[in-house]
């Protein structure tokens, strides 16, 4: 049997969204597993909602409003799988999501990222990313891997598209930034490489669906500040470090990117 995956869902006033993709998940491909809920003090009537669940594989957990992050760390307290897996409440995953990453999750593989369809909520528009082939780490340094991929495309900017090897994150004591508010996604998943020994693979099909523009989402209003992403590079630097001519050349082309879209953002 395959291993245990920890599956760490965090809920704010998202128990009827959270409840169907709890069912989904349960209802999939992969049985092996734990769902861990963590009603991050809700308002509404979510922590009635969730009590509805009535699976021995789901546990919920109850905290005063700290944010996904702080959420997500609890989760990460509770879990006892050998893999871990963020989803976020308002989002849904296709069938074998959680199999073919597992799959995926092969002899010197530490990281496995799935493609994304991302879905603007109240309109009908909808696209498919990072379902092309093109990165191939040869023997290049990990840090020029991730840097050409945050320039190509952003496919390693998520957590919620990835799944994890639970001994990486515990045994490095790896946490998401509870003060981080945007870009706290990307800075975990470049810890994570940072103790990671074995490779990445992408899985080139659009398992995961974020539903961008929920009432919960704070990523647009985040977006807007530019310190926000000041901050972000600032960890991207720290992260590469000394680097070497390539990388901080890269590193010069991922900040014109990022002040780019942060201009397109403020329309």
């Amino acid at each position: 049997m395959k291993g245990k995956v920890s599956v760490i869902v965090p809920v704010y006033n998202t128990g009827k969204l959270a409840v169907k993709l709890i069912k989904k998940i349960l209802t999939g491909s992969y049985d092996n597993l734990e769902i861990i809920v963590i009603d991050d003090g809700s308002e509404d009537d979510s922590s009635d909602i969730l009590k509805t669940i009535n699976d021995k594989k789901v546990s919920v957990f109850r905290q005063n409003n700290k944010g996904a992050s702080a959420a997500r760390n609890y989760g990460i307290e509770k879990a006892r799988g050998e893999y871990l897996v963020f989803i976020d409440s308002d989002d849904e995953v296709k069938k074998g999501f959680l199999k073919k990453m597992v799959n995926g999750m092969g002899d010197g593989v530490s990281l496995v990222s799935t493609g994304v369809e991302i879905r603007k909520v109240g309109q009908n528009v909808f696209s498919r990313e990072y379902l092309d082939g093109f990165l191939d780490r040869k023997n290049e340094p990990m840090e020029t891997f991730v840097l050409r991929s945050l320039l190509r495309d952003g496919r390693m900017y998520p957590a919620f598209n990835k799944i994890f090897k639970a001994s990486i994150i515990k045994e490095s004591g790896l946490k998401f930034d509870e003060k981080m508010k945007f870009g706290e996604d990307t800075k975990f998943v470049l810890d994570y490489l940072k103790k990671a020994d074995g490779g990445i693979k992408f899985i080139l099909e659009p398992l995961y669906i974020h539903n961008f523009g929920t009432v919960t989402s704070v990523a647009k209003k985040m977006e807007g500040d530019w310190k926000n992403w000041q901050k972000c590079y600032a960890n991207l630097k720290k992260w590469v470090g000394r680097g070497n001519l390539y990388q901080k050349w890269l590193l010069i082309l991922i900040y014109l990117r990022w002040r780019v879209t942060w201009l397109r953002a403020r329309r």
